[in-house]
């Protein structure tokens, strides 16, 4: 039996693993999406192929190759090959040269040469030959020692070509592959081809006459029509057929041994994957290489101790020195000093924990929920959340994450026997916290919100399941006479939830223009849908309340319903550390998002009902992010206008038009609100439905007649460019490793999240400023908060005491912090939240 090799088009499997993934990064802003679709792809297909003996990776080198000397438009309608991507290139040829894969590339060839050459010679030396690509013209190479396991770029499935199957598929040889390029073309690389000959009618013509050139010599038996076309287009046909030829005669020295995959470097890929803080694929990497050793002690591991030790350990400090104590509540219950750990049971841990001074721990409110001991939320630290402040990019702030962050140690299986690193990790947190100025944040916010927090979860939203079931009905109905509108403007029936399928309809059929293009085809995106919507296309309009009342019913009312229990309650989790301005996030279900658009979006509040003899009390700071952007930015019209109650809208209505009425009112809102998110003049003409050079004299407009507005923006964006983050009002960092990105467009998203972290995150600190400080005034009156959603708290009250807990709410949060303008508070009340 024949060796085998396996070769990987290495540059279109990357590229296929960018467009598939979005929004990866590492903390520091270093993209990473391409890098994880790769490592994850590659080491898949690596297994699915048993392992193989002889492998190699082929990438492209520079722009140029020789094709580029025969046609200067070869490849020049592609756009410039994204920063982001670039960037991660390099990391992921390190990985599989940290892996032992040899890496093959030679300046001036693409990678398909590359593979060519290597196919045509290892082939030619008896050995079985296996592709591995999305790209179709990599099957010319296909003979009876050379197959092509082709990728699907859509579905990411495997289809395989041998010389069977391509000749049943294509009926041709797999060498007259470049024929039909020659005649339709491939829009991918610019090849012209001849216009009007598509595909099918290429292939029929290569199948009926053998070759271009063959062709050429019998064209008397074509059509006068396609005869002349072919006449004119002679040049065009074979200088395409030209550039579709792979080279199979690279200049590189590359024999059969050098692509013999070698024993991977554990070293290499543990510092690899802790810069791309990738510890999630160690665990891949170990199963298929089992006998990589990943040096998992590179922290020490402490022997464990008995109860009573641990006890004689605490018990020999005096009161003036008290020892620190580090809680790992994960399963078991497990309590560490500095040099030791036990296994206790939930009942035993005050007599250890009344000992010590400080308690560190993570996620404390899970612990809560598992046992009720709340007497211990004086003493705990709770790391998760200590540790956000100082960076609040990292996906986990779990044990295991940050333990292993600190230790350098990955694949930790086991947890108690690294206990006692969290107490020295917990000193040093405590101690960055102190010196950044973030330990106040931590002790007067974020640590007493744990317990708010955890009596929130507790005592759950009561929702109303028949009325949710009746309008997710009512929904379901909306949607299938939405969907008969859209039939009959299409003149047929075909999935509306199918991208492709509406493509077709709306690019083909209907001759809609499209906006953009994507791997798979026309988008369809919101983006489109909203373009045309405006351009009059009713159909836009109706596809775009479909998708709205489909998520609608999917996200929130099937959502909720699946999470209400047996007392009609809802037990959302609430999440600190769930994103970077600060603002809270829910889980199992997520009501932080429940929508207030319009009316329909609101029957989902009116789901929240009362139980009986108890009220909904709700509050909703009143433009919070514009009065702390006239606190920050001190401009004194803004301030002036609060100050005097006056409507901001109104005002900033008036300096921008010299008049007011309610759509100038409007205008002006989205003005206002435009303004804290950063929001371009394209963006703003997309949102009013205006030309861009408009939107642009509007925000021209308001930096003029509000100049410290624009001061204060520079003067952030110039700090956080200066300083690498931003800060609150209340001192919470958000750090900004967009501003360091190659990509533009990233820096620009920098710059927005520099202003809206700085006016969004002093926003979220007053409002759980605000859930502290209440916490206790509604107890007296047997009241409780139960949600926290944008700007708004929810309270659950008795009904005799509503008046009461009106007025207790809006006073505290009106009063909770003072700013040069006031805060003020529109409280409501009643059976439904609505």
């Amino acid at each position: 039996m024949s060796k085998k090799v396996y070769l990987f088009d290495g540059t279109s499997l990357a590229y296929r693993a960018f467009y598939a993934i979005q929004g990866l990064s590492t903390s520091k802003g270093l993209p990473t999406n391409a890098v994880f679709g790769f490592i994850r792809m590659f080491l898949k297909l690596y297994k699915d192929f048993n392992k193989p003996e002889y492998v190699a990776v082929a990438f492209d080198v520079g722009k140029k190759t020789f094709r580029n000397e025969i046609s200067k438009d070869y490849k020049a309608n592609r756009k410039p090959t994204p920063d982001s991507f670039k960037i991660q290139l390099p990391y992921i040829k390190k990985f599989l040269k940290c892996l032992g894969i040899p890496v093959i590339e030679k300046e001036g060839y693409e990678a398909d040469d590359v593979l060519g050459t290597l196919s045509k010679r290892l082939s030619q030396e008896g050995y079985e030959v296996v592709i591995i690509t999305p790209d179709k013209d990599m099957r010319q190479l296909i003979n009876e020692h050379v197959s092509i396991v082709a990728i699907s770029n859509r579905t990411g499935k495997k289809e395989i070509y041998d010389l069977k199957t391509f000749k049943g598929k294509y009926g041709i040889e797999p060498d007259k592959l470049p024929d039909v390029f020659g005649l339709s073309g491939d829009s991918i690389d610019n090849i012209p081809g001849v216009p009007g000959i598509g595909e099918k009618t290429a292939l029929k013509l290569i199948q009926q006459f053998g070759s271009l050139e063959d062709i050429y010599e019998s064209l008397k038996k074509l059509t006068p029509k396609r005869r002349k076309l072919l006449e004119e287009y002679k040049e065009q046909a074979f200088l395409s057929k030209k550039l579709a030829v792979i080279d199979t005669n690279v200049p590189i020295d590359v024999k059969l041994e050098d692509l013999k995959v070698r024993k991977p470097d554990a070293e290499c890929l543990k510092k690899l994957f802790k810069e791309l803080e990738m510890k999630s694929v160690v665990e891949e990497v170990k199963k298929l290489f089992p006998d990589v050793k990943f040096e998992e002690e590179s922290a020490k591991r402490f022997e464990k101790i008995t109860k009573e030790e641990l006890l004689e350990r605490l018990s020999a400090n005096d009161l003036f020195s008290m020892p620190d104590v580090a809680l790992i509540h994960e399963s078991p219950l497990t309590v560490a000093v500095k040099d030791g750990y036990t296994e206790i049971e939930p009942h035993e841990l005050e007599k250890f924990t009344a000992l010590s001074k400080r308690v560190f721990t993570f996620d404390f409110k899970s612990f809560l929920h598992k046992t009720g001991l709340e007497n211990l939320k004086d003493k705990v630290i709770d790391l998760s959340i200590a540790y956000y402040l100082l960076n609040p990019l990292l996906k986990s702030y779990s044990a295991k994450t940050l333990i292993e962050m600190h230790t350098g140690t990955v694949g930790i299986k086991e947890l108690p026997p690294y206990a006692p690193h969290v107490i020295e990790f917990g000193r040093k947190v405590v101690s960055d916290l102190k010196r950044q100025n973030l330990y106040s944040l931590y002790e007067e916010i974020e640590h007493p919100l744990i317990y708010v927090l955890y009596r929130m979860e507790k005592a759950g939203v009561p929702f109303n399941r028949k009325y949710l079931e009746r309008f997710g009905k009512e929904l379901d109905e909306k949607c299938r006479e939405i969907k008969k509108e859209i039939h009959s403007i299409a003149g047929e029936e075909f999935n509306v939830n199918s991208t492709k399928q509406l493509a077709r309809i709306l690019f083909e059929k209907l001759k809609l223009k499209p906006l953009k293009k994507t791997k798979t085809g026309y988008s369809t995106d919101v983006e489109t849908l909203t373009t045309l919507a405006l351009e009059g296309h009713e159909i836009a309009k109706l596809l775009l309340e479909y998708r709205k009342l489909s998520k609608l019913n999917s996200t929130f009312v099937k959502g909720i319903l699946k999470h209400i229990d047996e007392k009609g309650r809802v037990h959302t989790t609430f999440i600190q550390t769930g994103t970077a301005t600060g603002r809270l996030s829910s889980a199992e279900p997520n009501l932080q998002n429940l929508p207030v658009s319009d009316e329909i979006s609101k029957k989902i509040r009116y789901a929240v009902e009362a139980p009986e003899g108890k009220t909904l009390v709700w509050a909703d700071y009143s433009q919070i992010e514009l009065r702390i952007l006239a606190h920050l930015s001190g401009d004194e019209k803004l301030i002036n206008a609060y100050r005097e109650g006056k409507d901001v809208h109104s005002e900033t209505a008036y300096h921008l038009f010299g008049q007011v009425d309610e759509r100038l009112r409007r205008v002006a809102k989205t003005v206002n609100f435009g303004i804290i998110y950063g929001m371009s003049p394209h963006g703003l003409a997309e949102r009013l439905g205006i030309p861009v050079e408009e939107a642009a004299a509007y925000i021209d407009t308001y930096f003029k007649k509000f100049p410290k507005v624009k001061e204060y923006i520079d003067s952030t964006i110039e700090e956080a460019h200066k300083k690498g983050y931003v800060k609150t009002l209340f001192g919470r960092k958000r750090p900004l490793p967009e501003l360091k990105s190659p990509n533009k467009n990233i820096r620009n998203f920098g710059e927005r999240a520099a202003v809206n972290a700085t006016i969004q995150g002093t926003a979220a600190d007053i409002m759980k400023l605000a859930m502290i400080e209440l916490l206790k005034p509604l107890e007296e009156f047997d009241a409780f908060m139960i949600l926290q959603v944008h700007d708004e708290i929810v309270v659950e009250a008795p009904q005799e005491a509503e008046k009461e807990v009106r007025e207790k709410v809006k006073e505290v949060m009106e009063s909770v912090v003072r700013l040069s303008v006031p805060l003020s508070v529109d409280v409501e009340s009643g059976k439904h939240w609505s």
